[in-house]
């Protein structure tokens, strides 16, 4: 593969609507409208002037469930969704990826509009997450990115040159498939629905980008921290740049609220973490609430760094299940706080299932989304997550 740039002309006509029923034929025969690129990784699309796609796109209803809660108000009932809802758990996705990778699934934005709202078809859940993955914005950044089938990027970034050649993508022209999506996905939704959007924290970023694929300990970029602090931290600086742009187009393009993943900050001590890698999350964060979106921080292995997170004017506070609901309430009571149940409790019995989701729920109190503290487990039984969805109803 080669780094993605746009090329070629428009689309062949209008964007289907996607269906509303549950099969999933006519979204994967759809996939013909679009010419997608499989080598490049780029759909070539002409984008729309950014004010044509302002003036057209849906917003969910600030009233919704979700919405509300995020700005602290009361809400007709407890919002729930789960991470990594729309995955490998559920039979309708796992019979879309029978017909394409994950890359391509990524790059055809009916289909992965489609597998963004399965599983809204099936559970009564107030958010959709955007179907996409936390490194597609590598390849216009200037780095090839393949899937084997976990994430391995073709090169990796070890000097201050190799930080000044990423390139910060032009999110309507180099992910636009992305964009697509997002305003296939409002368009789709009903309006007590909110869509969430997200983006890799430049810390998380900056783990791939220097080691080249996942890592149990992050040896590299904890070296590189040390060993050269100036590249590790333009590097942060970059990534932020890169991906600033793609926050607000994820907003004008439909997103009611970004999420900001910082899925390994487990790795740094409270102290490197807080100096080092926030401040570049939180830039993120703030260009979300600039472009009138919720903003959402999900740290994992907040146990050690969340006193630092709740200084941050973020909207919603998520975790993973090791700090303690009880203790994050009592630390930030006036906040509003996403998560926590540990995901490995949806293979518990019925009764120790409901019995952990009534815990976190009466843990959190109000100003609560209630979501696993990471994502759902691909050998889940979609049957748990009703059970999980029923509870939550029960607990307001």
């Amino acid at each position: 593969m080669r780094s993605r740039r746009r090329r070629g002309g428009p689309l062949p006509g209008p964007l289907p609507r996607l269906p509303r029923t549950r099969h999933l034929s006519r979204a994967v025969s759809i996939r013909g409208r679009l010419p997608v690129d499989v080598t490049h990784g780029s759909t070539r699309r002409r984008a729309r002037p950014r004010s044509d796609r302002c003036a057209r796109v849906k917003r969910g209803n600030p009233n919704g469930a979700f919405l509300a809660t995020a700005r602290g108000e009361q809400a007709e009932r407890r919002p729930l969704w789960i991470m990594r809802q729309a995955g490998r758990y559920l039979p309708e996705y796992r019979e879309m990826r029978s017909k394409l990778s994950f890359l391509e699934l990524c790059r055809n934005p009916e289909a992965a509009a489609e597998v963004t709202l399965q599983p809204l078809r099936r559970y009564d859940i107030d958010a959709a997450i955007l179907f996409t993955d936390l490194l597609v914005p590598v390849e216009p950044m200037g780095i090839e990115l393949a899937y084997e089938p976990g994430p391995v990027l073709a090169k990796t970034v070890a000097t201050i040159e190799d930080v000044a050649a990423l390139r910060i993508p032009e999110p309507e022209a180099d992910l636009a498939a992305m964009l697509g999506t997002a305003t296939l996905v409002r368009e789709e939704l009903a309006a007590d629905k909110a869509l969430i959007g997200f983006v890799g924290a430049p810390f998380t970023m900056a783990c791939y980008l220097v080691e080249g694929r996942g890592s149990k300990s992050w040896d590299g970029v904890r070296r590189l921290m040390f060993e050269a602090p100036d590249v590790f931290d333009a590097l942060l600086v970059r990534i932020a740049e890169c991906l600033e742009p793609l926050v607000g187009a994820l907003v004008e393009a439909g997103c009611d609220a970004i999420q900001v993943f910082d899925s390994w900050a487990s790795a740094l001590s409270p102290g490197d973490w807080a100096e080092r890698c926030a401040p570049h999350s939180e830039r993120l964060l703030a260009a979300a609430r600039r472009a009138g979106a919720v903003s959402i921080h999900y740290v994992n292995g907040a146990a050690q760094h969340f006193g630092r997170m709740r200084e941050a004017d973020t909207d919603i506070l998520a975790f993973d299940w090791r700090l303690p609901m009880r203790q994050a309430r009592a630390m930030a009571p006036l906040r509003t706080l996403q998560g926590n149940m540990e995901p490995a409790a949806l293979f518990a019995d019925e009764s120790l299932l409901r019995q952990r989701v009534t815990q976190v729920c009466a843990d959190a109190g109000d100003r609560h989304v209630f979501n696993l503290g990471h994502g759902i487990s691909r050998h889940a039984d979609p049957r748990a997550l009703e059970i999980v969805v029923d509870e939550v109803r029960r607990s307001r």
